[in-house]
C-alpha cells in the first residue's frame, strides 16, 4: 500500500495556504468597491438578473445593456448574477467577494494543473504569478470581469480533468473526460474566447508523442472528441438564441490596415501582461498610425514568441504548450479586429480580455524562475532569489497601485475621462455616471457639470438629460425640470423612468393633466409598474400634496 509522506502533504498545504492568502491579501481590498460603469444597467436593471425569469428566457437571451442588445450570449453569467442577486440585493460587497472567490479558485487550479505539467516548485512560482498579476485587476475590480474569472476558472478545471484522464486508464479515465467536456461546455456559456481550449490540447497532445509513437494517437481522440463535441452543442444553442453565429458584422479589408492592428494589439496584450502602466487603461482604442512604437514591440514580441517556441519544442517540450498558450489564447479577443466599423473607428483592447491568455505566461515566467534558481551556486543562491522575489513584490505593488482608481466611483470615473483613447459615447457614459454618484451625495452642482460634460460629447443622450431633470427636482425647481425630461422622453420614447419623473414634475407644478399623459405613456411602457400606476391613481383621483417630497428617479 502507498503511502504518503506527510512531511510532503504538509509542504504541500503550505504551498497552497500562501498562494490563498497572498492573493486575499492583496484583493481583499476590493470588498469595499462600488458598482462601476454599466454594472447598474447590465446587473441591476437587467429584468433577467432581478426578476422571475425561468431557465429559457435566460438561455434564449444575449447580453443587453439597458435597450441595447449585444453579440455576447453568456447565460451561465446571468444565472450567477441571479444567485448575487438573491444573496446580496443592492450591496456590491457580496458581488466583489463572489468575484475574489473564483480569483481564488482560478490561482489554485494554475497550480495543480502547472504541478502536472512543470513541476511542483514551477507551478507554484507561475500561480504567485497569476494571483498578484497587475493585468488582472480589471477583470477582479469590476463586477462584470467575472465573466473573465469564471470562464478561465471552468477551462483550467477542463485541463486539469484532460491532465487526470491520461494517468487513468478505462472508466476510470473516461470520466475525467467527461467532466472536462461538461467543465468546458460550461466555460463556453461564460464566455465565448475559450472556445479554443480543444486547439491548446491538441497541441499539448502533440507535443508530447515521441517520434514514430502512433500508438499515443489512439487516446486523442477520446479526449478531443468530447471536447469538440461541447464546441458542437453551445454552437448550435448560440445560433437558436442570436439568430447567428456571430451576432456582429466582420470585414477583412482594409487587410494591411488589420494585418497591422492585429501585430500592434498583440504587442498591446505583450505589454500589458509584461508591465502594464501605472493608471487605469478601460477599454483603450487605437489607430495603427498612431502606435507605431507598440506595433514595433509587436513585432519583436513575435520574433521572440517564435524563438522561444522552436527552443523549448527541442529542447523541453513539455514546456512548449505554455509558451503556445498564450497566442492562441488571444486568438479570440483579437478577432474584434474585424469587426466591420474598427478600421474607421479605432480597435478595441481591453485589460480584462488577457486573464485567460495571462495561464501559459504566468507558469512560462514560473518555470523560467525555477530553471534560473536551479542553475545558480548556493552562493549565490539568495541573490537570485532576492532578484526573483523583488519581480513578484514589484507586480503586487503594481497591482496595489493599479487597484487605486477602483475603490471610489468618482475616482474611477476621474480615471477615465483622463484617458485620451477614450470613444466618445463611454466619455460620456462616465460623465453621467459620475454625476449620479454626485447626485445621490446630494453635491448639485458637481453633478450638474458631470451631465453637462456628458452632453456636450453625445448632445443626443438621454439618459443626462433625464439625470438633469431628477436633480432639478431634488433642488425645488421643478419648472425647470419640464424641459430637461421632455427631451429625454423625445430622444428614447421607450424611456419608462424619464415618463413618471416628468409626471411627478407636471404634479408639481400643477399641470395635472400633463402629468396624467406622462403616467399613461409610462404605463404603456412598462404596464406591471407599481410606481406609475399608483401615480396614475393619484392624478386621477387626488389633487397634488403641495407638501409632496417626492426626489425623482434616476
Amino acid at each position: 500500500m502507498h503511502v504518503l509522506d506527510p512531511r510532503k502533504e504538509d509542504a504541500e498545504r503550505l504551498r497552497i495556504l500562501t498562494l490563498l492568502l497572498a492573493t486575499t491579501a492583496l484583493f481583499a481590498c476590493t470588498l469595499g468597491f462600488d458598482f462601476v460603469f454599466d454594472d447598474h444597467l447590465v446587473i441591476l436593471k437587467d429584468p433577467l438578473v432581478v426578476s422571475p425569469a425561468s431557465l429559457l428566457d435566460v438561455f434564449a437571451a444575449r447580453v443587453r445593456v439597458a435597450a441595447v442588445t449585444l453579440f455576447y450570449y453568456r447565460p451561465l453569467i446571468t444565472i450567477l448574477y441571479r444567485f448575487d442577486w438573491a444573496l446580496w440585493g443592492l450591496n456590491p460587497a457580496g458581488y466583489h467577494l463572489t468575484n475574489l472567490l473564483w480569483h481564488l479558485s482560478a490561482v489554485l487550479l494554475v497550480y495543480l494543473v502547472g504541478r502536472r505539467t512543470i513541476g511542483m516548485a514551477a507551478a507554484w512560482l507561475g500561480a504567485l504569478c497569476f494571483a498578484l498579476l497587475p493585468a488582472h485587476v480589471e477583470a477582479i475590480a469590476w463586477v462584470q470581469g467575472r465573466v473573465d474569472l469564471v470562464s478561465t476558472t471552468l477551462a483550467l478545471l477542463a485541463l486539469l480533468a484532460l491532465l487526470r484522464s491520461r494517468e487513468e486508464a478505462g472508466w476510470k479515465g473516461s470520466r475525467w473526460v467527461v467532466l472536462a467536456s461538461m467543465a468546458f461546455f460550461a466555460a463556453l456559456l461564460a464566455k465565448e474566447s475559450v472556445v479554443v481550449l480543444p486547439i491548446l490540447w491538441m497541441l499539448w497532445e502533440i507535443a508530447e508523442i515521441g517520434n514514430g509513437d502512433g500508438r499515443r494517437w489512439v487516446g486523442i481522440a477520446g479526449r478531443l472528441g468530447p471536447l469538440l463535441a461541447a464546441v458542437l452543442v453551445y454552437g448550435l444553442i448560440r445560433v437558436w438564441a442570436l439568430e447567428g453565429a456571430l451576432g456582429f458584422p466582420v470585414d477583412f479589408h482594409p487587410v494591411f490596415v488589420r494585418i497591422l492592428a492585429g501585430v500592434t494589439a498583440f504587442g498591446e496584450y505583450t505589454r500589458l501582461l509584461v508591465a502594464p502602466s501605472l493608471g487605469l487603461k478601460f477599454l483603450p482604442v487605437f489607430t495603427v498610425g498612431e502606435r507605431l512604437g507598440t506595433l514595433a514591440f509587436g513585432l519583436l514580441a513575435l520574433v521572440t514568441l517564435g524563438g522561444i517556441a522552436c527552443a523549448t519544442w527541442i529542447s523541453c517540450r513539455k514546456v512548449f504548450p505554455w509558451v503556445i498558450w498564450t497566442p492562441i489564447a488571444l486568438l479570440p479577443p483579437m478577432g474584434l479586429l474585424l469587426y466591420a466599423p474598427a478600421a474607421s473607428r479605432g480597435f478595441l483592447t481591453a485589460e480584462r480580455f488577457t486573464y485567460f491568455p495571462s495561464v501559459g505566461w504566468c507558469l512560462l515566467l514560473g518555470w523560467l524562475a525555477h530553471q534560473v534558481l536551479r542553475g545558480v551556486s548556493p552562493a549565490t543562491f539568495k541573490w537570485v532569489a532576492a532578484v526573483v522575489g523583488s519581480v513578484f513584490i514589484g507586480y503586487a505593488a503594481l497591482t496595489g497601485l493599479r487597484l487605486q482608481p477602483w475603490s471610489d466611483p468618482i475616482k474611477y470615473y476621474s480615471a477615465v475621462q483622463a484617458q485620451a483613447d477614450v470613444p466618445a459615447p463611454l466619455r460620456a457614459y462616465a460623465h453621467n455616471d459620475a454625476g449620479r454618484i454626485f447626485l445621490e451625495r446630494g453635491q448639485f452642482e458637481q453633478a450638474r457639470q458631470e451631465f453637462l460634460a456628458a452632453l456636450r460629447f453625445e448632445p443626443q443622450y438621454a439618459e443626462p438629460h433625464n439625470n438633469l431633470g431628477v436633480l432639478e427636482i431634488r433642488a425645488g425647481e421643478p419648472a425647470k425640470a419640464v424641459p430637461w425630461l421632455v427631451t429625454a422622453v423625445r430622444l428614447d420614447p421607450a424611456f419608462t423612468t424619464a415618463y413618471g419623473n416628468l409626471a411627478r414634475a407636471y404634479e408639481a407644478v400643477g399641470d395635472i393633466p400633463g402629468a396624467r399623459r406622462a403616467y399613461e405613456s409610462g404605463l404603456r411602457l412598462d404596464p406591471s409598474s407599481s410606481w406609475l400606476r399608483s401615480g396614475l391613481a393619484r392624478v386621477s383621483d387626488v389633487p397634488l400634496d403641495s407638501g409632496d417630497t417626492f426626489k425623482g428617479r434616476r
